[in-house]
């Protein structure tokens, strides 16, 4: 978050995300923004080397708990953002930093997930919130949003709550079905997996209620719960061309 020219990087960072869909006119703007914000204080920092390293196994911090955590701070950034709190970052921040709050989707707390790294938590978060503050006092709503929305361009232009997010999930819904039959061959000649086989290590609620993960997966992935959210991440079901 140093020095740049600022009116050259929203004028090029506006024509990339008007290409990914996302634009004031669009109203998904503050949703990019959300992205953006979660992969900059939380994901992509002390919490993401635990869960890549032998800490996150030791804290059981795996893929599915990581999964549901983000999809949720994404939904606290969203409301940070389009709060008329003048502290609503702040707020944020103390969320994301509480100790004891159960995360939802787990039965565990950020003092268990985050055991080992809680001191390198506090101050990367605590550090990437008074630099976005300093960004909302300097610039515009949308000036704002659009810087923050920046930090989600690489490598998250699909993640949840960007517009590609959508279509991913329809297309998993179709493959679940059975109805994707390039998917279908795709599990057997690149991955050597059955689909029969596959589908039948999916998650209760894939059985028995479709329409509700579809739902959650398109809303709120974290009230499947991380267990059920393991099988879907990195999965090729979620992904756009099942490579």
């Amino acid at each position: 978050m140093g020095e740049f020219d600022h009116e050259a990087t929203i004028t090029h960072t506006t024509e990339v995300l008007q290409r990914l869909g996302v634009s004031t006119q669009a109203g998904n703007l503050a949703n990019a923004a959300a992205v953006g914000i979660t992969q900059l204080v939380w994901r992509n920092g002390p919490i993401e080397d635990a869960h890549a390293g032998a800490r996150g196994r030791r804290n059981q911090l795996h893929d599915g708990v990581m999964f549901a955590r983000n999809t949720w701070v994404y939904h606290q950034a969203l409301e940070a953002v389009t709060s008329n709190k003048p502290y609503a970052l702040l707020e944020l921040e103390d969320r994301l930093l509480d100790r004891h709050l159960v995360w939802p989707g787990t039965s565990r707390t950020l003092k268990q997930f985050g055991y080992g790294v809680l001191g390198e938590l506090d101050k990367h978060t605590k550090r990437m919130i008074n630099g976005l503050m300093g960004f909302q006092r300097r610039f515009t709503d949308e000036e704002f949003c659009t810087l923050a929305a920046l930090n989600g361009l690489l490598g998250a232009e699909d993640h949840f709550g960007m517009p590609a997010w959508e279509p991913r999930v329809h297309a998993a819904m179709t493959r679940l079905r059975g109805q994707d039959a390039a998917f279908t061959e795709r599990l057997k000649t690149r991955y050597d997996l059955d689909f029969t086989q596959w589908l039948d290590k999916a998650p209760p609620v894939v059985h028995t209620d479709l329409p509700e993960a579809e739902r959650a997966l398109l809303s709120a992935p974290y009230e499947l719960g991380a267990d059920e959210l393991d099988w879907f991440a990195w999965n090729p079901v979620l992904t756009r061309d099942h490579l």
